[in-house]
């Protein structure tokens, strides 16, 4: 791995760090369950208090033991994937910012910064809730579940990302709240900015305290300006 160096990109999560992404996850959950239960997977196995993820994990699991082909898995959690997909696209449409986080992109565009967005969101469904609060411009790339084989914190994700933007994992800040956007940063040797914005479920895990940098809600945007600043 290669060591850190003045930074030439910035590659951000979208949910709980640009917008407030504002997806009925109760709703989701129970969809994803009821195409898996149909499936044969047993109710034990599953729960609205874990997330999509670690559903479709836990079920991937059971499918194993069943002995199910990869072929009749990948259908199955295709369903899933459309369904969610769905219940993510209206909530696009209703996306709302992170106050003043526009104040630091405008920042970073000002410095020549390329910037990019790693999301669990589709492809599409980024692009839309982007638009939705106006911010879509400052991204030179975003990369959706859809885009990789492997989500973030697997290093894949950064990893793509890096090449499109001709930049090296040590040239980047990764900004995001939640445990995975820091663990991604720190697999690939990038650095790391974690952000609190009070949002249920998103900030938290044991990650978190290993982020370069823990910047509050409130102190959004003086802080983060203030840390890249030092990493220019």
């Amino acid at each position: 791995m290669q060591g850190k160096n003045s930074i030439k990109a910035i590659i951000w999560d979208l949910d709980g760090t640009l917008i407030y992404f504002n997806i009925d996850f109760v709703r989701a959950r129970r969809e994803a369950i009821k195409i898996l239960k149909k499936n044969g997977v047993p109710k034990p196995y599953l729960s609205v208090e874990f997330s999509i993820l670690d559903n479709v994990a836990k079920a991937r699991e059971f499918f194993t033991t069943q002995g199910l082909s990869e072929q009749k898995v990948a259908k199955i959690i295709k369903e899933v994937d459309t369904i969610i997909t769905k219940v993510e696209y209206e909530a696009a449409q209703k996306a709302q910012m992170v106050h003043g986080i526009d104040q630091v992109l405008e920042y970073a565009k000002a410095k020549k910064l390329k910037q990019a967005i790693f999301t669990f969101n589709t492809n599409n469904n980024a692009e839309i809730s982007l638009k939705t609060v106006n911010l879509r411009h400052f991204f030179k790339i975003i990369v959706g579940r859809d885009n990789v084989n492997n989500l973030k914190p697997h290093p894949e994700h950064l990893i793509y990302i890096c090449n499109q933007l001709k930049v090296t994992p040590g040239e980047v800040l990764v900004i995001g709240d939640s445990s995975r956007d820091i663990e991604a940063a720190i697999n690939v040797g990038a650095y790391s900015i974690a952000l609190d914005t009070k949002k249920p479920n998103f900030f938290g895990g044991e990650f978190i305290n290993k982020a370069d940098v823990i910047i509050e809600h409130n102190e959004i945007p003086s802080k983060i300006i203030e840390a890249i600043e030092k990493l220019l």
